[in-house]
């Protein structure tokens, strides 16, 4: 059952997706800044946890539009905060499922019960890109997004790093370092592929600032990453030297990863470390020279070397 909101000042906001890995800690700072916020969740989900945290909840799914729109009017939210996506596809869960017409809905479903203002989480790299359907699938969320005719502010993170319980990329890359199994450790094509990874912290205060301030952060798109640019290889090293690791390095050609990763990928039940999807975005740097964190924090952002020690355990 849905649960009623306690009182608190600030926005109202219906946080979507607030149960995932950057919603952790969005949810947290979102409430530490004085904000209502109530958690979409799926009526298969267990709420009691988060009710038990003192938030509110009303059920929902982003491909389920009625369940929307039932959820926006009751909650009647000055804001909506979307952050549902996949970077895996998984059964019907596809990006174009997910990543574009959960978007689709959020957006159909807020017109129709007059809430005006969305914070949408995108990604860097978003753009018209066929080929790449992770990147394809933001862009096309993004334009609907801004043809909305709706205040609304954009947000494209890098890939994002810190503490949290769901599986995230800098923890995928620790546990291939942990690997007892192989004496080397593989690094995937050259590890040139380029980085800018941004901290969950510096994300969420990101959103807060756009929430608290939308006169000066409505339809804008906002650039989110760290301050180093590491290539895929020098962030393996920063984990093999938090994990106090020591192992040869085997570059692998990404042709020989791909059959590997489609075979694991078609494998009932088992959840492949790497896609192939996934193996295809190394070809793409992802990196910003415009990085919205300090102007909308108000300090510098946090570095990635140094900061990582919670992979450690």
């Amino acid at each position: 059952m849905d649960s009623q909101p306690p009182d608190q000042t600030g926005t109202s906001v219906l946080l979507i997706g607030g149960t995932g890995y950057v919603g952790d800690a969005m949810r947290q700072r979102l409430r530490e800044a004085g904000h209502q916020v109530t958690l979409l969740v799926r009526p298969s989900s267990s709420a009691e946890r988060y009710e038990q945290e003192g938030f509110a909840t009303a059920q929902g799914d982003v491909t389920d539009p009625n369940s929307l729109v039932r959820a926006l009017d009751r909650v009647r939210p000055d804001a909506v905060i979307n952050l549902v996506a996949i970077i895996k596809e998984k059964g019907k869960a596809t990006f174009e499922q997910m990543n574009y017409r959960g978007t689709v809905n959020v957006v159909d479903a807020m017109r129709q019960t007059g809430i005006n203002r969305i914070l949408q989480m995108s990604a860097l790299g978003a753009g018209n890109l066929p080929g790449f359907p992770y990147h394809y699938t933001k862009w096309k969320a993004e334009n609907y997004v801004k043809d909305s005719g709706m205040d609304w502010t954009i947000f494209r993170p890098s890939i994002v790093f810190g503490p949290g319980q769901h599986e995230q990329f800098v923890e995928q890359l620790a546990d291939v370092v942990r690997m007892k199994i192989a004496p080397v450790l593989p690094v995937v094509g050259d590890g040139m592929s380029r980085f800018q990874p941004v901290h969950l912290d510096d994300v969420a205060a990101s959103y807060e600032r756009a929430l608290r301030d939308p006169a000066t952060t409505a339809r804008q798109i906002y650039e989110l990453a760290g301050p180093e640019v590491l290539t895929y290889e020098e962030i393996l090293d920063e984990c093999a030297r938090v994990l106090g690791t020591q192992k040869r390095k085997l570059h692998v050609p990404v042709a020989l990863m791909t059959p590997a990763a489609a075979l694991m990928g078609a494998v009932p039940f088992f959840e492949a470390p790497v896609t192939t999807e996934q193996l295809k975005m190394l070809k793409l740097d992802n990196t910003t020279l415009q990085n919205a964190v300090p102007t909308l924090t108000g300090r510098p952002a946090i570095p990635f070397r140094g900061n990582i020690d919670y992979i450690a355990g």
